[in-house]
């Protein structure tokens, strides 16, 4: 790699590690480079809209403009490719079919997923749809929503079976639970003998681009397997928002 370039991309990444405005000198010791050479290059990334100035001090952040190229690689890129080393991660962990979902307004839909080995599993269709209230990916999608989004869906949930979530309040409990347990769980809610655990997957603008986890047998979701479910999902719905640029900070 270029060295001039190697600087200038060390200098791009540690502006992004501040909160606010910093001073060139500070920068300048922190990529352990002089003064001269990182006015240069902080010059030239001003020119070309990557980096901008306060006023009146005269300190350095960054623009929109990496952000802007990010998204636009990210949207480029199938959600679908990047996520199949992580459904094959957590097929692996629990032994169960591994599921990524979309959403399509008040429903989603499976968009990719690796089926387990297990003898008996739930039929889980590529393109096939559930409503939002009533899954784990569904959840998953509603757990990060601010109160006034997840209120909009309606006082009358839809009814599918005997234990779904009907009533706001309810589903709203339910919500911050799977906030606290970091996935969100469903059992029997829009198919009899059909459970899952989903976690949501956040890109680096804060959207939330789909649902990672698992579908399976109701009768396989136990107690005892609960956490190890919700341990796995939330783990790697977690490292697979990091690869496409979710930061918890942010």
């Amino acid at each position: 790699m270029s060295g001039t370039v190697e600087k200038a991309l060390k200098l791009l990444e540690l502006l992004s590690k501040y909160d606010g405005p910093v001073r060139m000198a500070e920068l300048s010791r922190a990529a352990d480079m002089n003064k001269s050479t990182a006015y240069r290059m902080l010059e030239v990334m001003s020119q070309m809209g990557y980096v901008t100035q306060d006023e009146p001090n005269g300190r350095y952040m960054m623009t929109t403009r990496m952000w802007e190229i990010g998204v636009r690689a990210f949207q480029r890129n199938d959600l679908r490719v990047a996520a199949r080393p992580y459904l094959q991660e957590l097929m692996e962990k629990t032994e169960e079919t591994a599921i990524l979902t979309r959403r399509d307004g008040c429903d989603v839909i499976i968009v990719e997923k690796v089926d387990c080995a297990q003898q008996l599993q739930a039929m889980v269709p590529l393109g096939s749809r559930s409503p939002i209230h009533a899954s784990s990916f569904g959840k998953a999608f509603l757990m990060v929503e601010p109160a006034d989004r997840v209120k909009a869906l309606g006082a009358d949930l839809k009814r599918f079976t005997d234990q779904t979530i009907t009533d706001l309040a309810a589903l709203q409990a339910n919500l911050d639970k799977a906030r606290t347990e970091g996935a969100a769980v469903g059992v029997n809610e829009y198919r009899d003998g059909v459970a899952g655990v989903a976690a949501p997957v956040i890109g680096t603008d804060g959207v939330t681009y789909g649902a990672i986890g698992i579908s399976l047998p109701s009768f396989r979701l136990t107690d005892g397997a609960r956490p190890r479910f919700l341990t796995a999902v939330s783990e790697v719905a977690r490292r697979f928002s990091e690869q496409i640029g979710h930061r918890l900070s942010a």
